[in-house]
């Protein structure tokens, strides 16, 4: 997966376009209900956050695919997470 922290868009490795991350609440994922392992609940919007660390790219599209209104938790040091800035890949 790779992510633009400047514009907040996520793609795939092979560049498809997944989502732009954007949330007005910005709760903790500490802060949110637990709804298993992997996924919690916000309780400001109702939406379901997931958390990405273990999902392959087209893991995340997919989900993603059948409900755009869900949201994701990448968190910039995540071992399948690349920057990427001004549409130019960064290496780790």
């Amino acid at each position: 997966m790779k992510f633009d922290p400047v514009t907040k868009r996520v793609y795939t490795e092979r560049d498809e376009f997944i989502k732009t991350m954007h949330c007005p609440y910005k709760v903790r994922w500490g802060n949110l209900q637990e709804t298993s392992s992997t996924s919690r609940k916000c309780a400001q919007c109702d939406h379901l956050v997931i958390d990405t660390e273990f999902l392959s790219d087209a893991e995340v599209l997919r989900l993603v695919n059948a409900n755009p209104a869900t949201c994701l938790k990448i968190d910039l040091d995540q071992h399948n997470v690349k920057l990427r800035t001004d549409g130019i890949l960064e290496q780790k």
